[in-house]
């Protein structure tokens, strides 16, 4: 490659021939080709795809499934359909995906059994202890319940995989960026066959290798993934191979990997998807128009435990921190699913009984309309308010921190905006005018910037008399005996805003007001509830209360 662009180069600066020139470029040509080879090379070769059209034939195939996922229990999945270019409409699926580890790839043709789906096939779909990967494997679990009333259990986005590798891999998230940047192979993603006709009596062979590759591309990722996380590096062929390698601590590792992603769809941080159940929701009345709140492209609740040396369990956490503790060696890992963590210090406080809130495993769903799709978090206890508590309840905020979809977080805000409005009269708390600003407009320096813009702009409708008082106010205020243009300018675009040294912020005087009367509790309490009468929430997490006190809970961090 050196030795290419040091020809290219003395082509281009006129030192060599033509010759030299169409030398470099072939050179060039040759050196992709070689490299594109080997890329190619990287590719599974060992695939054994076999079409599935009849309930028999999905019988037959069991047997060898089943085989397949005593060695790991995960299957890329993937689904293919007919779409109307004109209107955009969907037919039911047409084509299920389902591949393993070990290389075997079944091509349902859904659309050929109609009601005749054997039922061993929904079990298959509904097991969550079979990880079912690849990218938005949630939406295609969706459709397949839509078309076919088949509910799909144990689905892993590797969108949300790829964040558990510390970023080790940069690339597109579609499936065909993971295929090029994990696997380093090229997908074969032309218009002509993604499109064609599923529903079609023969498949070609084309549309039979697209399928196959999209379901094993799938589970290939996620195994890279998991063997990189493991290994520590590229693990190269073992993807293919698995030589080597104990897959027991491989099975554990990916279990431990997908701990808190598992049926969580994935968006992108600030795009939530734009559904046409979601445009009918921000039509609701209450709900404001053009505020935007940023969905979570991670799930809030991993649901990691964190036990004391002893054994007893302290609360749950995300999967970072249980990582952390491990990685610092103030912790050792107890079990895989669920990640358990156990330290090796005391912590300074332990909960008084297993009823306890913070031990309690919880959902990412909104908790008043049970949407997983899309969600943000939702402080009960505005931070306005919080941030000025004592530090004991500020570490303890987590039980007033809950899962709103956007539509519900907007309508809870427009709440919470009618509740804030009593506080500051009852409180006499202003929130963004009078005495309770931050900064307050000062009176002389308005008058200097006024004169500025009078002399500026509109000198000449200006009797002279009133332009000698204009000069001397900003001569006087500068202490110069002329005025120029730059002086000018910088007196149009001064601040006039000075600092207001009574400022006392809206949040702190609310606090302070009810420290005082010794009701910093009751405070709380009336968010809560203000909560739950304004929005009614059905999906709250287990033990989550009106009534929830801090006393006796001490932090572990």
């Amino acid at each position: 490659m050196e030795k290419s662009v040091r020809v290219l180069a003395a082509a281009v600066l006129g030192t060599a021939s033509v010759y030299a020139v169409v030398l470099t470029f072939r050179q060039l040509y040759k050196h992709f080709k070689t490299q594109s080879r080997k890329r190619q090379k990287r590719k599974r070769t060992n695939l054994e795809i076999h079409l599935i059209s009849t309930p028999e034939e999905w019988q037959n195939q069991l047997v060898m499934l089943t085989e397949h996922l005593k060695i790991m229990k995960v299957v890329g999945l993937d689904c293919e359909w007919v779409s109307d270019h004109t209107t955009g409409h969907r037919s039911q699926v047409a084509l299920l995906q389902m591949a393993t580890t070990s290389g075997l790839c079944l091509l349902v043709r859904l659309c050929h059994m109609g009601s005749m789906i054997p039922q061993t096939l929904k079990d298959v779909l509904a097991d969550p202890s079979i990880l079912k990967v690849g990218v938005a494997v949630k939406d295609d679990g969706k459709k397949l319940t839509k078309d076919y009333g088949m509910v799909v259990q144990g689905c892993v986005d590797l969108r949300h995989l790829l964040t558990r590798v510390r970023h080790k891999y940069k690339c597109d998230a579609s499936l065909q960026g993971l295929a090029e940047g994990v696997l380093g192979v090229t997908m074969d993603k032309r218009r002509e066959i993604r499109c064609s006709d599923w529903e079609a009596h023969t498949l070609s062979a084309e549309q039979v290798a697209y399928a196959a590759a999209d379901g094993q591309v799938g589970v290939d990722v996620f195994t890279k993934l998991v063997l990189t996380k493991l290994t520590g590096g590229d693990p190269g062929d073992l993807v293919w191979s698995m030589e080597g390698v104990d897959l027991e601590d491989v099975r554990r590792l990916a279990r431990a990997m997908c701990q808190g992603i598992v049926d969580i769809g994935y968006r992108h941080s600030g795009t939530p998807r734009r559904t046409q159940t979601s445009a009918k929701q921000t039509e609701k009345p209450g709900i404001e128009k053009g505020r935007a709140y940023s969905a979570r492209a991670r799930p809030l609740y991993h649901n990691c435990q964190l036990q004391a040396p002893d054994g007893q369990p302290l609360c749950t956490c995300d999967i970072r921190k249980a990582e952390w503790y491990i990685e610092k060696q103030l912790g050792d890992k107890v079990c895989d699913m669920p990640l358990t963590v156990r330290l090796r210090f005391e912590p300074s406080g332990r909960p008084e009984s297993e009823s306890n809130y913070y031990l309690q495993e919880k959902e990412n769903v909104c908790v008043v309309c049970g949407n997983d799709d899309t969600y943000t978090r939702k402080f009960v206890v505005p931070q306005e308010y919080r941030k000025y508590f004592p530090p004991l309840l500020k570490d303890h905020r987590s039980h007033d921190v809950l899962l709103l979809c956007p539509p519900c977080h907007q309508v809870s805000s427009n709440h919470d905006a009618i509740l804030r409005q009593e506080l500051a009269v009852e409180c006499d708390a202003p929130i963004d005018s009078g005495p309770g600003c931050r900064s307050v407009q000062n009176q002389d320096l308005m008058k200097i910037r006024s004169a500025a813009k009078a002399l500026t702009l509109s000198r000449a409708q200006i009797p002279e008399a009133r332009v000698n008082v204009l000069e001397k106010t900003l001569m006087d205020f500068y202490g110069v005996t002329s005025l120029t243009d730059d002086l000018l300018e910088t007196a149009i675009i001064m601040d006039t805003r000075i600092f207001n040294s009574d400022y006392v912020p809206h949040g702190k005087k609310v606090v302070e007001h009810f420290k005082q009367k010794a009701e910093l509790w009751a405070f709380e309490r009336r968010w809560r509830k203000n909560f739950v009468e304004t929005m009614k929430p059905q999906f709250l997490p287990p033990l989550w209360s009106i009534e929830h006190h801090h006393n006796g809970v001490q932090s572990t961090h």
